[in-house]
């Protein structure tokens, strides 16, 4: 279920990503040849950038695409490897616990108050959620790892080590 809403989220990223890039070229074309720019698709782009960058967030660690450092993980035994991942991944899920916290008051912050964009007044409570709806989904699909991490890590000796949840790619 998570992974399915992790893919779902990714592939609106990836039409926001091909949306960006229309938008931009329309307004390049309108503002080179017809001296009309628009001014919308600044912010248009803007907001959708930011659906690409949270929207992609649980699919990319889901991927295994996120950076790694193996310089401790290289040297240590599977087990300390097991044990460093639940570590990791506590600490991950949460930091995304506080963000997730901090983003959600700031998007509802924007909306009690009627925050609007600068140039065509988009209210801005809109994109802001974004940011705490991708890493709340970051958050379940990280838990979710760091649940089959744990029963792992508890498990059987010889299967001690660092593991993806089953059905990641």
């Amino acid at each position: 279920m998570i992974g399915r809403a992790a893919g779902v989220a990714s592939l609106v990223a990836g039409f926001a990503t091909l949306a960006i890039v229309l938008l931009i070229s329309w307004d390049v074309t309108m503002r080179s040849f017809f001296d009309r720019p628009q001014l919308f698709v600044d912010e248009v782009a803007s907001f959708l950038e930011v659906l690409v960058i949270f929207g992609g967030a649980a699919y990319t660690f889901r991927a295994g695409g996120h950076v790694r450092v193996d310089l401790i993980t290289g040297l240590a035994r599977p087990s300390a490897r097991a044990w460093l991942r639940v570590a990791t991944l506590t600490l991950g899920v949460a930091f995304l616990a506080v963000v997730i916290w901090v983003t959600t008051q700031s998007a509802l912050t924007a909306y009690r108050y009627g925050r609007v964009s600068a140039v065509m007044l988009y209210p801005l409570w809109a994109p802001m959620l974004f940011i705490p709806a991708g890493l709340a989904l970051m958050a379940l699909t990280m838990l979710a790892a760091l649940v089959w991490q744990v029963r792992t890590t508890l498990g059987a000796r010889s299967a001690r080590d660092e593991v993806t949840p089953p059905g990641d790619a």
